[in-house]
């Protein structure tokens, strides 16, 4: 049992600390510890102990580690349909495939996609299933996103339903229902069909979708693609919807630069209906504006061609974050790096949206990916994200090795403006027991939080070794109950071990606890039966 001597509040000031290899196993997570054995009171200290500060430093960042999970005729995910028994196994097992590589490797974040073309991959009341993932339908009980988001939770990776917005897929021997029920919500467009934003109906209709999707799933947030105007916006048709709602403003782009803007407040403002804090997301163009100096031809932009208009949207919270796509380099990727910061940083996190497939598909070196995340963190934007998935995996062995060592020290994800408001209190009553052969259980006290805004636990180490040096770890980066399985021989090497909770809001605003829990590796061992 752990003497009161040895258990001891953390006093004194916490060192800066480098983040460092502290030779532990990621925890188990047990959802039913063994009964509560109650650990001594701390002896009392000579200093009043200060509250448990987060280990910081260069190599511990807030920091978005992204990558786009791409289902549409499964070039990321899955290349079997789910619509037998068999079909379900296989689809499976290849996404935790995916997702244990990317645990690996240091990712934190997954943009799925669930809307392509207006077919979603999952039961829906308002769009048809695509068939090109589950055929005339799913096998059983099978639900991918379900399985998806548990699948990423169980590994500390958030998931962000990826909607394509406005794009819509259609043909004659199968119309889409759209097309049938309301012919006037869409456009034809070179060869395709492009929803009309400026139409009421058709804002209500996207803003609706979305909120049926997060009463269905859990999901940590909403990332609109191809929400713009489509290509070649100067010959899209919508003429009749400008001379009918557009009259009032100074341009047509101005007005369709609010249709999008209004959108995104219409998708607010459903989901604060039904209660819902789940983040909203935009993946614009990564051109930002027209650079009055930059010396050469801009090809598109964002304001400018497709009418989007990401400042107001972060001047005026509509979204979280952006995730530009800036799939370009050298002088149309470092100006317009810097406009992001400048312009829409100052209001809401900016993550890079990287190109690795253009190493295939373009020929670039793998080089200027490196160079690229280099650039961001310098200019300091708030992350990266990669498209696509296997561009990022076994294919491509040197790209993979490139991220995997700029992801390799820890990163906690991004905490994001809205959560202050819903900080959640600090957990308290830290406490080890047995769990026998070995192993020990810490545990802790949360203080009750809203139930519609579940929380997630964060628990770092501090180890002393043998020479008096420190290192920390984030031993956990997302438990989803507040207990944690240790393995006492996982510290051997250290003189002393420190351990501190934050408790984590939906929006990853963290609440450090108020003080951390010490004990000596002998006590530690002591405690878990070992030796």
């Amino acid at each position: 049992m752990t003497s009161a001597k040895k258990l001891l509040l953390l006093g004194g000031a916490v060192l800066a600390l480098s983040l460092a290899g502290c030779g532990t196993r990621k925890p188990k997570v047990v959802e039913q510890p063994a009964e509560q054995i109650p650990v001594p009171t701390p002896a009392p200290v000579e200093e009043a102990p200060t509250h448990w500060t987060r280990p910081t430093g260069d190599s511990i960042r807030e920091e978005m580690r992204g990558v786009w999970l791409t289902t549409v005729y499964g070039l990321d995910w899955p290349r079997d349909k789910a619509d037998t028994p068999d079909g379900v196994r296989r689809q499976k097992e290849s996404l935790l495939r995916i997702l244990d590589r990317l645990q690996a490797d240091g990712y934190n974040t997954v943009f799925l996609q669930l809307r392509h073309s207006g077919t979603v991959i999952y039961p829906s009341d308002y769009e048809p299933l695509s068939t090109r993932f589950a055929g005339e339908g799913f096998f059983g009980d099978y639900d991918p996103v379900r399985f998806a988001i548990e699948a990423c939770h169980a590994r500390g990776l958030s998931l962000h339903a990826w909607l394509v917005t406005y794009p819509l897929s259609s043909s004659k021997r199968a119309p889409h229902p759209i097309l049938t029920d309301h012919p006037g919500w869409a456009i034809p467009h070179k060869g395709s069909y492009h929803l009309d934003p400026g139409r009421p109906e058709v804002r209500s209709y996207i803003a609706h979708l979305t909120t049926d999707l997060v009463r269905r799933y859990p999901v940590d947030g909403v990332h609109f693609d191809y929400f713009r105007y489509p290509e070649g916006a100067e010959q899209f048709a919508d003429g009749g919807t400008y001379m009918r709602y557009g009259s009032e403003y100074e341009s047509k782009s101005a007005w369709r630069r609010n249709n999008l803007t209004q959108q995104l407040r219409e998708v607010r403002d459903s989901l604060q209906s039904i209660g819902s804090h789940a983040l909203v997301s935009v993946a614009p163009l990564g051109k930002l504006r027209k650079i009055a100096d930059l010396g050469r031809s801009h090809g598109w932009t964002a304001y400018e061609s497709v009418h989007q208009d990401p400042e107001t949207w972060g001047r005026e919270g509509l979204v979280d974050f952006i995730v530009p796509m800036m799939y370009y380099r050298d002088d149309l990727y470092s100006p317009f790096l810097r406009e992001w910061k400048e312009q829409v940083a100052r209001y809401i996190p900016v993550v890079a949206g990287l190109a690795p497939y253009r190493v295939e598909e373009t020929g670039w070196p793998e080089t200027v990916i490196e160079e690229q995340i280099a650039e961001e963190r310098e200019v300091g934007l708030s992350g990266v994200c990669f498209f696509r998935e296997v561009h990022t995996g076994a294919r491509f062995p040197a790209t993979r090795r490139i991220i995997a060592e700029a992801f390799r020290p820890t990163a906690l994800p991004l905490a994001f403006a809205r959560g202050k408001a819903f900080q959640a209190a600090a957990p308290t009553e830290l406490a080890l027991k047995p769990a026998g052969r070995g192993e020990v259980v810490l545990s802790w006290q949360q203080p009750e939080a809203p139930k519609h805004l579940p929380l997630t636990w964060r628990l770092w180490v501090i180890t002393t070794d043998e020479s008096g040096a420190k290192h920390a770890t984030l031993l956990a980066p997302r438990l989803t109950s507040p207990q944690c399985k240790l393995v006492a021989s996982d510290f051997n090497g250290s003189s002393s071990i420190e351990f501190g909770v934050e408790a984590v809001n939906t929006f990853g605003v963290a609440t450090p606890c108020t003080s951390a829990l010490t004990i000596s590796l002998p006590d530690l061992k002591a405690l878990a039966g070992g030796k």
